[in-house]
């Protein structure tokens, strides 16, 4: 069985690909602004398939790991920093936040780097498409209506389930409150 990631993969590596009007396999390394280029054989389809989908879900991971190291930091500090200013808290958060995302800020570069590197070692044979014929590429297959489906409901799901815990944190943030001193009208 193949997992919702690895079809997700498929589907971005497949929009990476088109057919001129003659049929021939044609691939977009960085979109469709990009250049263009004749796939000869089977067999460089997939290799470029293969770097195209190893590129993916690496940066695709690594973009999912970025948000829990971001915001982490200030949920540890905001538990066990009870007795520390807030102004000491946000500064200590945002930095840590800073440091983390500047590292994996380096480490896409690294990994942008190394995929235009090995695009151009794939593409250095193969002709390329001109201009006037780019207009003209059409897509391999219609994209699946099932994962878009899935991933409208996750993500609906999700907005209903933040908005649930930002209403329960308010309410039990309400009742943690001390009451104020009751005010008497005997000092007349």
């Amino acid at each position: 069985m193949i997992s919702v990631f690895s079809k997700a993969m498929d589907y971005h590596v497949d929009r990476q690909f088109r057919k001129d009007p003659n049929g021939r396999l044609v691939f977009l390394p960085f979109g469709r602004k990009g250049k263009a280029y004749f796939v000869e054989s089977k067999s460089d389809e997939e290799k470029i398939r293969s770097l195209v989908k190893m590129y993916r879900s690496a940066s695709a991971r690594i973009s999912l790991m970025v948000y829990p190291c971001i915001y982490i930091p200030s949920f540890i500090l905001n538990i066990y920093g009870s007795g520390t200013p807030l102004r000491s808290k946000l500064a200590a958060s945002i930095e840590i936040s800073s440091f983390i995302l500047l590292i994996f800020l380096v480490v896409i570069w690294m990994l942008w780097s190394a995929y235009k590197e090995a695009v151009r070692g794939f593409t250095s044979s193969p002709s390329e498409v001109s201009p006037d014929l780019k207009g003209q590429l059409s897509e391999i297959s219609s994209p699946p209506q099932g994962p878009r489906r899935l991933a409208l409901a996750c993500f609906a799901a999700g907005i209903v389930l933040l908005g649930v815990a930002v209403l329960g944190a308010t309410h039990y943030s309400r009742s943690k409150l001390p009451c104020p001193p009751k005010v008497t009208s005997s000092s007349r």
